[in-house]
């Protein structure tokens, strides 16, 4: 009840039918297809991504459809039903590993960290790949105490369901291995002679319903949809971006609000000296090889919070154990001193509430903001495409909204949220070289962004510069402002405890609907 509690309560604000960005309306559209077409495309292609987050949106569309709200709506209990699975499996890891207080702790820690709280309510793969590693991690260790062929079987399923889900967990498949051969639990491949049938057939029943759809996709059950990006010559060795990339991923692991450092990093350099004194092999090869496994992808193709998320539970893991001795420390001090127990837990819980909150502000403050982004987004687009007379006229959008980089332009994909919402083609003010010479065609842009207050972006201030050339060249008109919500007061203040004072500028997003003078 307490997990459900510290999951379900403070994302219920943000639900609704509200889609955003690029990869969570590419599985919407996905879902909706299977439903209505019996196949998985989007935007009628063939997608990029794994099937497991469409299909597992369904359940959750069609019960939103059948209780009289809308199918998107459906998305969002998606991620709340996916991420309490995880926050769930850590605290079981936590009990199991070391004691209940760490897997509570650490429970809360992935419950309100940034990364997990944003992407839990719109729609990503993130909470559903995260969830099924961490069960398969859990059954996997159970399975040692049991050596039940349910457990094994049941753990490499999971494992092959969170490659379903996101096609770069394939990188976690050595980690079983890893951790029985280096805890000198080698002895489970002798004791129990079916460990790698079960283990096999257990993964390839989990990547079942991928190798079918990518069967008829491409005729061939081990071609993934990412092969249509044309990845070739971006497959090179750069050994001074790796290099670069894992300092980065080390800095945000030791000082950013994900991880709830520099303090939760003490924490868990604590534990690490203490679990290291006790010789405990065993969270050892387990911890390393997860976070190592669980860093590749984001060492090659870029340092992102979100890419971050395999790893998070086992640092929160760490950080838990570390909080949970020191408070013994703690009270065994106090109690040679003649404080009472009572007195010490009350203090400590106190003075962590005091510590840890400014992160769980912070998480807030960012999801209001991008809520509100949600919201008043959807409006623009909406009333853009419906007010604009010429039928294949087009929207020019900020760079962020419009969700085009070179791979995906050179791939042919637009599918992203101010498409789904306008109902028209979109074009990025980042690449002038792709709007049409002539036409009745629109601009949204949200002037948050374009004025000078915010560091987002690098090239806020070229695209701003860009957008007023074209403004001058095509004649537009102010159509129509819409402005969202401010951010909480309260919130924005408890914020000033945070290590980020960039965020004491308040994000209030203001769409502008431009479009030529009538």
């Amino acid at each position: 009840m307490v997990l459900l509690l510290i999951t379900v309560a403070p994302r219920l604000q943000f639900q609704g039918p509200y889609l955003y960005n690029g990869d969570p309306v590419a599985y919407f559209s996905g879902a909706e297809s299977i439903l209505e077409h019996g196949k998985y495309l989007i935007d009628g292609k063939t997608p990029i991504w794994p099937i497991g987050t469409s299909l597992t949106l369904i359940p959750f569309m069609q019960l939103c459809k059948a209780l009289g709200g809308s199918t998107e709506a459906g998305a969002f209990w998606h991620g709340m039903f996916f991420i309490f699975m995880a926050v769930a499996f850590t605290y079981l890891l936590g009990k199991r590993l070391f004691n209940p207080a760490t897997g509570i702790i650490a429970a809360i820690f992935l419950s309100l960290s940034e990364s997990p709280f944003i992407h839990s309510i719109n729609s990503a793969s993130d909470p559903g790949s995260l969830a099924m590693l961490l069960g398969a991690i859990y059954l996997m260790l159970l399975f040692l105490d049991t050596q039940s062929p349910r457990d094994l079987f049941l753990s490499f399923f999971m494992l092959g369901l969170a490659f379903v889900f996101r096609w770069n967990y394939v990188f976690f498949l050595p980690l079983f291995i890893i951790y029985l051969v280096g805890d000198r639990r080698i002895w489970a491949f002798h004791l129990y002679p079916s460990f790698w049938l079960l283990g096999f057939f257990g993964f390839l029943a989990g990547i079942s319903i991928q190798l079918v759809t990518n069967y008829s996709h491409f005729g061939n059950p081990f071609q993934i949809g990412y092969g249509q990006l044309d990845y070739s010559e971006q497959f090179v060795f750069n050994g001074f971006v790796y290099i670069k990339n894992i300092l980065r991923i080390i800095y945000r692991m030791l000082f950013t609000w994900d991880f709830f450092s520099p303090l939760l990093a003490m924490f868990g350099v604590l534990a690490i000296i203490e679990l290291w004194k006790e010789k405990r092999r065993d969270v050892f090869w387990l911890m390393m090889p997860w976070v190592v496994l669980g860093s590749l992808s984001v060492i090659y193709f870029g340092v992102k919070p979100r890419l971050l998320m395999p790893i998070m539970p086992a640092m929160f893991l760490i950080g838990a154990e570390g909080i949970i001795r020191a408070f013994y420390a703690l009270r065994k001090s106090l109690s040679s001193a003649g404080v009472s127990s009572r007195v010490t837990i009350v203090a400590f819980t106190i003075m962590g509430t005091i510590l840890f909150s400014p992160m769980f502000v912070r998480t807030l403050l960012h999801a209001h903001g991008h809520f509100q982004d949600k919201i008043v987004m959807q409006k623009a687009f909406r009333w853009a495409g419906k007010y604009m007379q010429t039928p294949n006229a087009r929207i020019i959008t900020q760079p962020y909204y419009a969700g085009q980089n070179a791979d995906w332009l050179r791939a042919g994909w637009d599918v992203w949220a101010s498409k789904r919402y306008s109902g028209r083609t979109i074009k990025s003010l980042e690449f002038p070289e792709t709007w049409p010479d002539i036409g009745d065609d629109w601009a949204v842009i949200n002037r948050f962004w374009f004025e000078g207050s915010s560091v987002r972006f690098e090239n806020s201030r070229a695209m701003a510069t860009r957008f007023d050339s074209l403004c001058t060249a095509r004649n537009y008109e102010l159509k129509m402002t819409f402005e969202g919500k401010a951010e909480p007061l309260f919130l924005k203040k408890l914020n000033m405890l945070t290590y980020y004072p960039v965020d004491f500028i308040e994000y209030r997003p203001r769409f502008e609907v431009w479009g030529p003078v009538e």
